[in-house]
Formats: structure tokens, sequence, C-alpha cells
């Protein structure tokens, strides 16, 4: 957020003072060994407002970006953070590539090899420096949803506690008590197929009427 600050401030001034700005391009034009970004600053030179005008609205998107962030984080809404991780994400890979074109600036319009690996070394730490910043921020709705996770089990947990106290289990003790003996397995196959053994057993049948026949029935 103050790094969009600073580039506000900066983007106010230079639209303010935009003629300063054209001739400061143009003696970096004709001084240095500007290679590739040589075109890029021919372009800023021909009209250094409208550049200066998308570093203002820019910046102000980002300040405002910021702040819902920091909102969301506050709230503890991931839904309004997405958008600055993204948007940083972009911006650490702009600052990366604009590190990288310095460096080489550096290295065609300079001789000291000492400037080159402090610069080197600047740049290095700068870039470890924001892209953990940003590591911070992107982890942050992670660490949220696993302190929702854990607050939900705990309730759940609290929930069968509670049902456990008000509503024990009405199992009469004696049944608890009673000890049960199964037979073996093999005992219990046997007993399947025995038929039980029946001796002067009268089996009686009616017929029409009621007269009733009767026979002895010996197995």
């Amino acid at each position: 957020m103050f790094q969009g600050l600073l580039i506000l401030v900066f983007s106010c001034l230079g639209h303010s003072q935009s003629q300063l700005v054209k001739d400061e391009i143009t003696n970096w034009i004709n001084d240095y060994n500007l290679i590739y970004a040589k075109s890029y600053l021919e372009d800023m030179q021909a009209d250094p407002e409208k550049y200066l005008s998308l570093g203002i609205s820019f910046s102000s998107i980002y300040i405002i970006v910021c702040i819902i962030y920091i909102y969301g984080a506050y709230t503890c809404n991931n839904m309004l953070m997405v958008t600055y991780i993204l948007m940083e994400l972009l911006r650490l890979i702009l600052i990366s590539t604009l590190v990288a074109t310095f460096l080489l600036l550096i290295k065609q319009n300079t001789m000291d090899i000492g400037l080159l690996i402090g610069a080197s070394v600047l740049g290095g730490f700068l870039l470890l420096g924001i892209f953990y910043l940003w590591v911070c921020a992107a982890n942050l709705p992670i660490v949220i949803n696993e302190m929702e996770r854990d607050e939900q089990a705990a309730i759940i947990n609290k929930l069968q506690h509670l049902l456990e106290v008000n509503n024990p289990k009405t199992v009469p003790r004696a049944l608890d008590t009673i000890p049960f003996s199964a037979q073996p397995e093999d005992v219990v196959n046997r007993n399947v197929f025995i038929v039980p053994r029946q001796t002067g057993t009268h089996v009686s049948n009616r017929i029409n009427g009621h007269s009733r026949i009767t026979k002895p029935y010996i197995t």
C-alpha cells in the first residue's frame, strides 16, 4: 500500500511537471546505451502525460485493492483477498522485469564490477523481500480455512458431548450383566440337520363330520 502511495505521489508530481520529465527522458536517451528499453522511453517521451495518468490510475486502483484486502483480512473474508493476491502477483512480475532490465542497463553503461555486484545483491534482496511478503499474504486465506475447520470440529465435538450428557443410554443394566455364551459353530451346524425322534405319537385327522380316525405314527 505504501509503495502505491509513493508511486501515486511521484506520478502526480510528474504530471504537474511533464516538460521536466520529457527533458529528463531525452537526456537518458542521449547519454546512455538503453538497448531495447530505448523504444519504450521514446514512446514515453512523446506523450509523458498519458503514461503518468496511467500511473495515477493504476496506483489509485492498487491502493483501493489494498484497503479491500485489509478489510477482508480483518473480517476473515477470503473472497475479498483474492483480487489483491492476483494483482500483487502481476505487480511482482513487472517489478522483476524492471529489476532485470535495470541490471542489464548498468552492465551496458559501466565498467565498475563492484557497482554491478552491489546492484545485483540489492535487487535480489529486494525481490526476495517482496516475494516473501506476497507469500505471507497469499497464505492468509489458507490459514483462515484451517482455523474455520478446527472451529467446526470443536463445535461438533462439543455438541456430541452435550447430547451424550443430556440423553444417556437407557439400556437396562440387568441385560448388560447377563453373560452370553455362544455355542461352537460346528455344534450349531450339526443341530440344523437333526430331526427330533418321536415314538408313540398319535396323529389325528378329521374326516367328514365329527368322526375321528386315530392311528399310531411311529418313526
